[in-house]
């Protein structure tokens, strides 16, 4: 009987001890198989990025008008997310997530700023100094060796409080900046808008908000230096941003050659700009303008025409034509000017054609040639009438082409912030390049995503209110029909 016991108990243990092992084996073949699968899910969402998005303003959905200019790409460019702490934006790490598993040329990569401090000088040659210095998007193409960099402030989509007269943070768009950054490094020849230089032309932070607002149109802007044996490019605009100094003889027949092969010049003079640059004024003659020496003043008594009780800050009339158009269409007409200098206008010349863009109201040029500089008050001697602020020159060349001169009296209104973000400025002088260019940037048409979810009212929420009294009343019916039968049981 003990022999049997015995056996029996031997038996019961090693059944035990291989239903132990057995039991093991298949938690740690449950686990390896658990692990597997979720690195083939993690695999495949970076392929083909799977997961799907149900927030309630799909913020990392993608458009299709994305999902077409992103197939167009074919070198590679690479997505730096950059942080000071580590953290990036989960948005565009999502969408970055989908624009790779759609492209094989676009990758990124997440990097921190104290861990990887060389980075904020990788692109300076590209992006200009101190350009990163804190959280930002880097994107950068290695074949064309162009760069954009994008902040929170790309992404932030603003509109206009009429009743607090400002701008207001309402929404946001990551696919749109990054889309467009993406296609403008990798393009083959994007469009190009050229600056003047060696004259005193506005520079430093009196030219970084026009930059900017070129750069971030996309356009890819070049500085032009003719003493230094530049040759202006007849296919792109040659912005002359305010000399100081004038234009040699040499540089002025190599910028009438340019405009003889149909170049377009945009000129911004501001009224404490020197008069007496004569190379300079000879060139604004053969597009028949002329600067008036003093500064355009509205009158007092005309309250709607400047801003703020300062009959100095204009606010000028746009005129219809076919530059303005667009913006009078969408009712971009708003510009604020202050401390403009007139225009004069003279288009007798043989093929050209004299259009004001900018008019202003009834006003006066304060000549300061023989007053002093704080004394603004109207004199007997000062010009009256209606003057025009900026125009747009069509002038027929004797070579056969057609080169165009927008000329306006005034930078402040584009170099100065809370006027470019409280006005349509930045819009007008985007639109005068295109025009000149006769072409436009990338520029997609995705709406912004809103940033607060809207708030619940009574007609929202009468759908889960009906569905609710739906249930109660059905559980209420069963509970009836089972218990009633019962009653008499």
């Amino acid at each position: 009987m003990k022999k049997t016991s015995s056996l029996v108990s031997r038996l019961r243990v090693r059944r035990r001890l291989r239903t132990g092992a057995l039991s093991t084996v298949l938690t740690v073949l449950v686990l390896v198989i658990c692990i597997l699968l979720c690195v083939a899910g993690d695999r495949l969402e970076d392929r083909y990025a799977l997961q799907q998005d149900f927030s309630f303003n799909g913020a990392t959905t993608q458009s299709r008008v994305s999902a077409e200019q992103l197939a167009k790409v074919t070198r590679d460019v690479h997505v730096y997310l950059i942080t000071s702490t580590g953290a990036p934006n989960q948005t565009v790490l999502s969408l970055l997530t989908r624009y790779a598993a759609q492209n094989s040329h676009i990758s990124f990569s997440q990097e921190n700023l104290s861990q990887n401090p060389l980075l904020a000088t990788r692109f300076q040659d590209v992006l200009g100094e101190n350009a990163i210095s804190g959280d930002c998007i880097v994107v950068h193409c290695a074949d064309t060796d162009r760069a954009r960099i994008l902040s929170e402030v790309d992404f932030t989509f603003y509109s206009y409080n009429i009743e607090t007269g400002y701008y207001n943070a309402d929404g946001f768009n990551y696919e749109k900046p990054l889309t467009e950054a993406i296609a403008f490094t990798a393009q083959d020849d994007p469009l190009t808008v050229q600056v003047l230089r060696g004259h005193g032309e506005l520079s430093g932070d009196d030219y970084q908000l026009i930059e900017d607002l070129l750069t971030n149109a996309n356009y890819a802007v070049r500085d032009l230096s003719l003493t230094a044996g530049d040759k202006p490019d007849a296919t792109a605009p040659l912005l002359i941003l305010c000399p100081q100094s004038d234009l040699s003889e040499q540089e002025t027949q190599a910028l009438v050659a340019f405009a003889e092969e149909g170049g377009q010049f945009l000129i911004l003079s501001n009224y404490s700009d020197p008069a007496t640059l004569t190379n300079f004024n000879a060139l604004l003659r053969r597009y028949g303008i002329g600067l008036y020496s003093g500064l355009c003043m509205a009158k007092e008594e005309n309250q709607q025409d400047y801003y703020d009780g300062k009959p100095a800050f204009l606010l000028p009339i746009m005129q219809q034509n076919e530059l303005t158009q667009p913006l009078i269409d969408e009712g971009r007409t708003t510009l604020l000017m202050p401390g403009s200098r007139a225009l004069s206008v003279s288009d007798d010349m043989s093929g050209l054609t004299v259009e004001p863009l900018l008019l202003s109201g009834d006003a006066y040029v304060r000549d300061y040639v023989h007053a002093a500089p704080d004394d603004v008050a109207q004199q007997d001697t000062d010009e009256t009438g209606v003057f025009p602020l900026a125009t747009l020159s069509t002038l027929l060349e004797s070579s056969g082409q057609v080169s165009h001169a927008v000329v306006v009296g005034n930078s402040l209104m584009l170099t100065d912030y809370w006027i470019m973000n409280n006005t349509y400025s930045g819009e007008f002088f985007l639109r005068a390049v295109q025009y000149l260019q006769n072409d436009a940037p990338i520029s997609l048409s995705i709406p912004a995503k809103q940033s607060v979810r809207q708030s619940l009212s009574l007609g929202s929420m009468m759908p889960a209110v009906l569905t609710l009294a739906v249930l109660i009343l059905a559980i209420v019916f069963i509970a009836l029909r089972v218990l009633l039968p019962r009653k008499h049981l």
